[in-house]
């Protein structure tokens, strides 16, 4: 890390490093839908859409329940829309119950509570209260333990971010690595692990990939994609945003020369193809905590929708950071997701991972 990178993000839980996390984690959000869905995205492509954003029509993404409330039918998955239908109810008892309904009562294992997690980390400056409530926040629309513990890695990651901790990208991961075999020990995450086939741990199992590829000395996208890949199930897309950050530590042949850190990470994100404006915002969200809101190009900014609010959210939590960080945290979450009774096939996989 330079000593002019260093001095604009700030120290440890800087104001730059919250306003950073959330405008990027929008921002990854807004200029990834170009290439949502596509399977091979030429990073010439990439680039000239990055450059284009200069003419203000870009950008188009908006999240939370008030957004959903105005435009229902907009960028949502269709188990998130009935999810958040129910939770509207005003004789529903338990918050919830209609995550656990979703997909005969096995729950989603998608990437949409861990593209929302970004905020956790920002509001609690104890990690065990950071995965307690992203733990919490997920489980509204994610029961399967491989939907709400993207959501915990991923809230992990951008808490790490935010302290610093890149800087020592080794360490970063491995301690990644301690928390969610932590994490992952309970037994319904293990049940749900055998049923969908997956490794036992399976986030640590990804983590461990991420930290090979780090080891190498090139490694190319289409290898990205099979080790970690780009879909929508939170398994095959937090690790993946975390090694797009890691990897665009350093500058990148394929990348300008002009690009900092974090205009390298969106730009290899939405190179990867699939599921490209999730694993943006949240690569973008932990890349904005290391480098600081003055890393994001204004033009970049300008033209995304939502910048504005995501920029006074963080002052908001910001102050109520430090307004917490005196306190103690109130401990470990614990997981009470139902366990799984019997395994997806694959039809249902894709569509659970909404």
């Amino acid at each position: 890390m330079t000593a002019a990178r260093a001095a604009a993000a700030g120290g440890p839980a800087s104001l730059s490093r919250f306003r950073g996390a959330l405008v990027a984690a929008v921002l990854g959000d807004c200029v990834g839908g170009e290439f949502e869905g596509a399977e091979e995205v030429p990073m010439e492509s990439v680039l000239q859409h990055l450059s284009s954003l200069d003419d203000d029509t870009k950008g188009n993404a908006g999240h939370g329940s008030q957004e959903y409330s105005a435009s229902p039918g907009r960028g949502y998955g269709s188990g998130v829309i009935q999810v958040l239908k129910k939770l509207s109810s005003p004789q529903l008892s338990d918050v919830y119950q209609p995550a656990r309904d979703q997909f005969n009562g096995r729950g989603s294992f998608g990437n949409g509570g861990a593209m929302r997690a970004a905020p956790f980390a920002l509001a609690f400056p104890n990690p065990a209260d950071v995965k307690k409530f992203a733990h919490r926040g997920a489980m509204l629309t994610h029961s399967c333990s491989l939907g709400y513990n993207g959501a915990v890695l991923q809230a992990l990651a951008v808490h790490l971010s935010l302290q610093g901790a890149l800087d020592l990208p080794l360490k970063f991961i491995s301690t990644l690595i301690i928390e969610m075999e932590d994490v992952e020990s309970n037994e319904a995450t293990l049940n749900d692990a055998r049923i969908l086939k997956e490794a036992e741990k399976p986030f640590c199992e990804r983590l461990h990939r991420v930290s090979d590829l780090m080891h190498r000395s090139k490694v190319s996208i289409e290898e990205v994609i099979s080790e970690l890949g780009n879909g929508i199930a939170a398994l095959h897309s937090v690790p993946t945003a975390i090694f797009c950050v890691l990897h665009c530590l350093q500058p990148r042949e394929c990348l300008p020369e002009n690009y900092g850190g974090l205009e390298r990470t969106i730009a290899y994100s939405l190179a990867l193809g699939g599921d490209t404006d999730t694993i943006a915002c949240m690569a973008g969200a932990i890349a904005g905590a290391h480098y600081g809101i003055e890393a994001i190009p204004q033009s970049w900014i300008k033209c995304c929708e939502g910048a504005e609010d995501a920029d006074m959210n963080a002052e908001r939590l910001h102050m109520l950071y430090q307004q917490t960080s005196q306190g103690g945290g109130t401990g470990e979450p614990s997981c009470g997701a139902e366990s799984q009774s019997k395994a997806s096939n694959g039809t249902e996989k894709k569509a659970r991972a909404e």
